[in-house]
């Protein structure tokens, strides 16, 4: 192993936390050998089902993609099976129009909104309560596990692992000296690798040295971009009508969406943990920042997901008279029609259990 390699371009701060990531490995290494001796054991998802995860720490665009295999399955009943991170509720909670982010958590409160409570949305931490769950009321749905590839209590019929263009799996090393969840040997599980957030201009010599470092098949990996669509107001009676923005984030790596706006104007960044609970303070600090500009119109973006919380604060954030506008954004992916037939051919494939 070439240590020198995989610490290249780490924080100096986090070499020093080696030994623990030696641990880390050897740990989640036993756990992984257990399963795959079956002396822990799995369950086959019955039916269709397609893990979309990763084994990188954060903010490889997991969100994005569950909801294109949503809308493109969309005809074969999908239904998005979450943990429901972040959530101060445990079990097992079907998504209602009376769901909150407390309750089920911010991502699965997103996709429940997104397609407008129409497709089912689940959480459990337990992933196989959910599975048979789903499976009691719609034994014939597409089971999309948001989140789920370590998740090895249960086996999804068709694994899609991401990585980041920047941050790919073969130049990282495992927590917490790196960003990676288990040994790079786990990408060895997924039938399907998408790299994401790949550069406008990315050449075929770059999609090569991804072939190249990459366990699986060359027709198995698909590169893809962001595509951001309308910035739309988070409430109605905003108007856009605005010269600079704030950006409020609290997402594992906003600078792509930063990237973007830049190009567009001038835009200040206010950034918050993954996953944060905005409370009143947080409010007040934005509202703070906002009043800083007093020259030009001035406006809040944000994400979707960061928009299912800002909701909770819709009475303050009106007394303010702050608009906040969310940015909507979808995937490219690259030979997108191969990558289509390759989920429909699993999808339309004689049903049989994962195995």
């Amino acid at each position: 192993m070439n240590i020198v390699f995989y610490f290249y371009g780490m924080h100096s701060w986090r070499i020093i936390l080696f030994p623990f990531s030696i641990i880390y490995m050897i740990v989640v290494w036993f756990r992984n050998f257990l399963y795959d001796v079956s002396f822990k054991k799995t369950y086959p998802i019955p039916g269709k089902s397609i893990c979309i995860g990763n084994i990188t720490v954060g903010g490889t665009g997991k969100s994005p993609l569950t909801s294109y295999l949503t809308k493109l399955l969309i005809e074969e009943n999908p239904i998005i099976l979450s943990r429901g991170y972040g959530r101060k509720t445990k079990g097992l909670i079907w998504a209602s129009e009376k769901s909150t982010v407390a309750e089920i958590g911010d991502e699965p409160l997103m996709y429940w909104n997104h397609f407008a409570h129409k497709i089912p949305v689940v959480v459990s931490e337990k992933r196989i309560l959910g599975v048979n769950s789903i499976r009691n009321s719609y034994p014939n749905a597409v089971i999309l596990l948001d989140d789920a590839f370590q998740h090895r209590a249960v086996k999804a019929g068709l694994n899609i692992l991401l990585m980041t263009f920047n941050r790919p799996v073969f130049n990282d090393f495992t927590f917490p000296t790196g960003n990676l969840r288990e040994n790079r040997s786990g990408m060895k599980r997924a039938d399907v690798v998408i790299v994401t957030k790949c550069p406008e201009n990315l050449t075929n010599e770059q999609k090569q040295k991804f072939y190249s470092k990459l366990p699986q098949n060359q027709q198995d990996i698909f590169f893809s971009q962001i595509k951001y669509g309308a910035l739309l107001p988070l409430f109605q009676t905003q108007e856009f009508d605005f010269e600079e923005a704030v950006l409020v984030t609290a997402i594992a790596n906003p600078d792509p969406l930063y990237q973007h706006l830049k190009k567009q104007i001038k835009v200040t960044k206010m950034s918050y943990p993954d996953h944060h609970n905005f409370n009143e303070k947080d409010i007040q600090q934005i509202q703070q920042k906002v009043a800083t500009f007093t020259q030009n119109k001035i406006a809040v973006i944000t994400t979707e997901k960061d928009a299912v919380r800002f909701r909770d604060w819709e009475k303050e954030i009106n007394s303010f008279q702050i608009p906040i506008f969310v940015q909507k954004m979808d995937i490219v992916i690259d030979r997108e029609n191969e990558f289509i037939n390759r989920i429909k051919a699993y999808v339309t494939a004689t049903n049989e259990r994962s195995c």
